[in-house]
């Protein structure tokens, strides 16, 4: 299930409904979101453990901020703040 809402200090989305093993879905969507925020503001992601090992890849390679991750019986929180770069 895909949902998207404000948070006070940003953004929150949930992408575990996108899960797909072959292509990551779920980078797409984390991608236009971060898009559309401005540099500094942070994004919570809900998503799965497979998700959490590809999203924090792609955060990295695109110089945004894994701020923290929380594993709760495979349901994971990531806290992702946006970089300069877009």
């Amino acid at each position: 299930m895909l949902s998207s809402g404000d948070l006070e200090e940003g953004r929150l989305l949930e992408v575990t409904g996108l899960f797909n093993p072959v292509d990551c879905q779920s980078l797409g969507v984390i991608r236009t979101t971060l898009k559309s925020m401005e540099a500094g503001k942070v994004l919570t992601v809900i998503c799965n453990r497979f998700q959490q090992k590809e999203i924090a890849s792609w955060t990295k390679k695109f110089h945004h901020h894994l701020l923290t991750v929380e594993d709760i019986d495979g349901q994971v929180t990531l806290r992702i703040r946006k970089g300069d770069s877009g």
